[in-house]
């Protein structure tokens, strides 16, 4: 987050690397079974029951997760479909995935201290704000890195994200309101 385009070197910025990049969300797993423990508390299902007793619900999450880190990419294929071509936008999809293993495991920690009882719905609530910044900031800091200041896209595309997240919670039932 503070090496800014330094950091894209790192990644393996290939063609390779731009699928491979993709292998990304089986590294979810973790912070996906975290996060469906807190679901289930949140639809009034016991955990001991077992994580897996409700396919649905199960499916509803991993969905979720797939689609919400697939969403800013696919928008921005759909707004500006000559970005498919540029070298900035396959840095941009091969670091967003990848950083969408850190957002997922940032998310992640409010939902298993909630789904642990060492929390309450109001609480953890808040708790998954402040890291919600904390994945914000680290979207920013992708879309920065991979356009460059002078694109001035970055802000639009953490915007976007959050609209997109909001909209995938939604689409999945995941959320309450």
């Amino acid at each position: 987050m503070t090496r800014g385009s330094e950091a894209l070197q790192e990644l393996d910025l290939t063609r390779d690397g731009f699928w491979r990049s993709f292998l990304a969300f089986a590294l979810m797993l973790p912070a996906t079974i975290a996060i469906l423990a807190a679901v289930r508390l949140l639809a009034g299902l016991p955990n001991t029951a077992g994580l897996f007793a409700s396919p649905a619900l199960l499916m509803a999450v991993v969905g979720a997760e797939l689609v919400a880190v697939l969403a800013v990419p696919a928008l921005l294929i759909g707004l500006a479909p000559h970005l498919v071509h540029a070298p900035r936008f396959t840095s941009f999809v091969i670091a967003w995935n990848w950083a969408g293993i850190v957002s997922a495991s940032l998310m992640a920690v409010p939902a298993a201290v909630f789904a642990i009882g060492w929390s309450y719905p109001s609480l953890a609530g808040l708790h998954a704000l402040a890291f919600g910044a904390i994945v914000l900031r680290l979207r920013y800091c992708v879309a920065h890195a991979a356009f460059g200041p002078q694109s001035r896209i970055a802000a639009p595309i953490v915007l976007a994200s959050v609209i997109a997240d909001y909209g995938v919670v939604r689409m999945f039932g995941l959320l309450p309101l």
